[in-house]
């Protein structure tokens, strides 16, 4: 997912990346884990997908 840019817009996912990615949009729901995003961009009311950075 190297150089992925607004990944996940609309989706319902449960993932766990394993390089970095560009920026993510608006997951719907459920659960990201990335070790690192240069954007997170949350703007939908409706969008409740949780983005957890670990390094």
């Amino acid at each position: 997912m190297v150089d992925t840019d607004l990944c996940f817009e609309k989706s319902q996912v449960e993932a766990t990346i394993n390089s970095s990615v560009v920026s993510i949009k608006n997951p719907l729901e459920g659960k990201i884990v990335v070790p690192a995003v240069g954007k997170i961009i949350m703007d939908d009311e409706n969008a409740h997908g949780e983005i957890i950075v670990q390094n």
